[in-house]
């Protein structure tokens, strides 16, 4: 996701997010494995919440308390979302991405809007040379989204 290479308990807790976005497993499920690396050598809590924001936010509902301020604001969600935008835009990512990053902000993650911004333009300005105005629109919308969140920040 952002270049760091996961360990095989990471990639663990993404298919568990990954099957729980696809209602094909239960949130708890993944909470508890969640809670279950506490204490472990190589645990990067930063690191699992951005794993949750990006692909579940059932799952980041589930474990954003047990996260700490400090940990909170190592979280790299922005970056994830602002690079993923260029092959990630459908009205359904975009509509989830609006939604994680005000869940982020709403529980205590700082989420740097001018890089989602930045990424968000790259993506549509990589669109205008092909692409249907309707298949920009989702970006369009984010993009409203993310300059009225900054507004109100």
């Amino acid at each position: 996701m952002d270049g760091h290479i996961r360990s095989e308990r990471e990639e663990i807790f993404e298919e568990l997010c990954i099957s729980v976005d696809a209602d094909e497993a239960h949130e708890q499920e993944a909470i508890e494995y969640f809670e279950s690396q506490f204490g472990e050598a190589d645990f990067d809590p930063a690191q699992w919440l951005d794993i949750a924001l990006y692909y579940s936010p059932a799952v980041a509902g589930g474990i954003i308390d047990l996260v700490t301020a400090d940990d909170k604001a190592r979280s790299n969600i922005a970056e994830i979302i602002a690079d993923n935008l260029d092959i990630s835009y459908g009205e359904d990512e975009c509509q989830q991405f609006a939604e994680t990053i005000q869940f982020a902000m709403a529980n205590g993650v700082p989420v740097d809007l001018d890089v989602v911004l930045d990424g968000c333009m790259r993506a549509i300005d990589d669109l205008d040379t092909w692409a249907e105005d309707d298949v920009k629109e989702p970006l369009m919308r984010l993009r409203e989204e993310l300059l009225r969140l900054q507004g109100e920040h």
